[in-house]
């Protein structure tokens, strides 16, 4: 090959590189923009679109930025701005985050591919009284369903909402809380998480798509959301050794049980979770874990000493100790 029968070679390359790269610009160009996808999605002209939404749900928007990040995560989860699916919240310290209501939730719930289904329990005390409820989320590619319990103490508001209804927003609250486990969904808040907006990213700062980084999850698949089950147990070890360390620092209404030497009727208290070995630092067996839950008095206690137990266990023993769970509330609630 001659010098110049190389010298053409290369400039023919480099002139098809060129105009790749120019027909890759002006596809970006005719592609449509997050606005306007939302804009013929939602069947709104582009104009009005954005008029509406800076005057309603987007109103505490101060950038355009703040405004074209809120529609993409919209666009993301498909949720309709304009039916309050999504909003904007505003932030500590300036910005906004994406607040979704329970519809929102329901429906990128519903339209996940697998998706296969929700159940939940009440659950109730000796006396009756609703303390807790169980969200439990089946999906088509998984053989053991993502459970969830949500415990009232631990959820509910001094609102107005909360006050009225206080089992439904509980039942709310376990559905987001699953669907957050068992899908990965990150990114996007809900109503009456008002209280921790301060602690989140603003929504300008995030990744957007895919949003499944918040740091409140186990490790997971960001395309099927499988959850790592070593890493999630060793986040949970970590979690209750943070607890037990707590443990010392006792509630009121601990502390006038101690002046009597007992709990409500003369049994322990609800918030001794754990076994003497168990804050001592020794192994967790099978045995022993079992020996917990014989030991309980209250369903609160079976409860809660299942949910402090299980972590440290194998798969097949969480299982045996649920299944025993279970029974014990069974005879409780027949005493």
């Amino acid at each position: 090959m001659t010098v110049a029968t190389a010298r053409g070679t290369a400039i023919a390359k480099q002139d098809r590189a060129i105009a790749d790269n120019v027909a890759k610009i002006e596809e970006a160009k005719r592609r449509p923009s997050a606005l306007a996808l939302m804009a013929s999605r939602l069947n709104i002209s582009e104009g009005m679109l954005t008029n509406t939404l800076k005057k309603t749900v987007f109103k505490e928007c101060r950038s355009d930025e703040e405004f074209a990040a809120l529609i993409v995560v919209a666009n993301e989860y498909g949720l309709n701005p304009l039916t309050k699916e999504i909003y904007a919240f505003p932030a500590k310290g300036g910005g906004v985050v994406p607040m979704v209501g329970i519809d929102g939730w329901v429906k990128i719930m519903n339209s996940h591919p697998q998706f296969d289904g929700i159940e939940f329990n009440d659950l109730p005390d000796v006396n009756g009284k609703l303390y807790a409820i169980e969200a439990v989320i089946y999906r088509k590619d998984r053989s053991r369903p993502i459970r969830v319990v949500e415990y009232l103490e631990e959820c509910k508001r001094n609102t107005e909402p909360w006050n009225k209804s206080p089992a439904r927003l509980l039942r709310h609250r376990s559905l987001i809380q699953a669907a957050r486990y068992a899908f990965g969904f990150s990114g996007i808040y809900a109503d009456d998480e008002a209280d921790v907006i301060g602690e989140v990213r603003l929504v300008s700062d995030a990744p957007v798509a895919p949003m499944r980084s918040a740091k409140a999850l186990p490790a997971h698949d960001p395309e099927t959301g499988e959850i790592d089950e070593d890493v999630a147990r060793q986040a949970d070890r970590a979690a209750y050794r943070e607890i037990d360390e707590k443990a010392d620092t006792k509630s009121p209404r601990q502390s006038s049980n101690d002046a009597t030497g007992d709990g409500p009727s003369g049994q322990e208290s609800d918030g001794q979770e754990a076994s003497d070995q168990s804050q001592a630092g020794e192994a967790v067996t099978l045995a022993s874990a079992l020996d917990e839950i014989k030991r309980a008095e209250l369903v609160a206690d079976v409860n809660s000493r299942v949910s402090a137990l299980q972590p440290l266990l194998s798969d097949a023993d969480a299982e045996e100790l649920r299944s025993a769970a279970m029974d014990r509330i069974a005879e409780l609630k027949a005493k």
